[in-house]
């Protein structure tokens, strides 16, 4: 019985402190919108600058609703506001634990690496990317806080149309001694004009570390167009490719694309080397190089 009044008083008591009370202490991955109505979950839309951000049903990807913002750049875009704050971290910075969003891009674009070959290239597909090419982030802390991360946007997501990107808490900065940072509200931005639905937000660990698949050793003939293709995982973190085609004219970066493509003017043996790595900075990067031999 004594059990039974402490679950209670325990439970009252977490009521009491709102839904996102406990966050800072659990490694569980929690959502802060899945598709509820925000106006239910004490939560207030509306602009910054020139944009605007408002509940629909005209794109969702769980529950009833999403929310759509209107960006007219880096600085002009959605707020989301929080009655109750949203705990991120509460003992200190866990260097694993991330902000993830789901969102949908209206304006996209076909990206197709092997237009205007003769012939098709079975490991080279077209793919949708946004027409957008970045997506900042502002979060303010109840205390006045405030901090941006800019991300990298990527391949659409081809089973449902969405794209994942994620914050890492380690982005989070603060001043000396501040071991807690509950959020406030959120501004949303893209850096071009553009229409976004956020269909997700939630914290999530991640201690996934990137892998690389390794490249195909290959015989080719001079002048020959070369596609290279970059297969990698790194768990949610955002992913840059640096592609190095000849270690021996020290040129360290010939291309950044994941899939890239190249023309070899001279027969010889030429190491081809691919370095993948986090974005934000935090994993460790991975380097995987093969051999091509080039035929006049």
């Amino acid at each position: 019985m004594r059990c039974l009044r402490f679950a209670l008083v325990l439970g009252m008591a977490l009521g009491l402190l709102g839904p996102w009370a406990a966050y800072g202490a659990t490694s569980q991955d929690i959502a802060i919108f899945k598709g509820d109505d925000p106006t239910q979950d004490g939560i207030a839309l509306g602009g910054w600058g020139s944009g605007g951000a408002a509940k629909t049903k005209e794109q969702i990807l769980d529950g009833g609703w999403s929310i759509k913002i209107t960006t007219q750049g880096l600085y002009a875009g959605g707020k989301i506001e929080f009655a109750q704050p949203v705990t991120l971290f509460a003992n200190g910075i866990d260097p694993t634990r991330y902000i993830q969003f789901a969102i949908f891009f209206k304006d996209t674009q076909i990206v197709n690496p092997a237009a205007g070959t003769d012939y098709g290239w079975s490991d080279v597909e077209p793919y949708t990317k946004p027409k957008a090419n970045k997506v900042r982030f502002v979060f303010v802390s109840d205390s006045g806080q405030t901090i941006e991360a800019v991300e990298p946007t990527g391949a659409i997501d081809p089973d449902d149309n969405w794209m994942r990107v994620a914050v890492p808490l380690a982005r989070f900065k603060v001043k000396e001694g501040i071991t807690e940072f509950r959020m406030k509200r959120i501004l949303l931005f893209t850096d071009l004009p553009s229409t976004i639905y956020l269909g997700l937000m939630k914290l999530v660990t991640d201690t996934a570390p990137i892998k690389v698949d390794p490249l195909d050793p290959r015989t080719v003939a001079i002048m020959d167009q070369q596609f290279f293709v970059a297969t990698a995982t790194g768990g949610v973190s955002s992913l840059n490719y640096a592609w190095d085609f000849d270690s021996s004219n020290g040129i360290q970066s010939d291309s950044t694309d994941r899939i890239a493509k190249y023309v070899y003017r001279a027969g010889g043996e030429y190491t081809v080397t691919l370095t993948v790595s986090d974005a934000d900075g935090l994993k460790e990067p991975v380097v995987v190089s093969t051999v091509y031999e080039v035929t006049d």
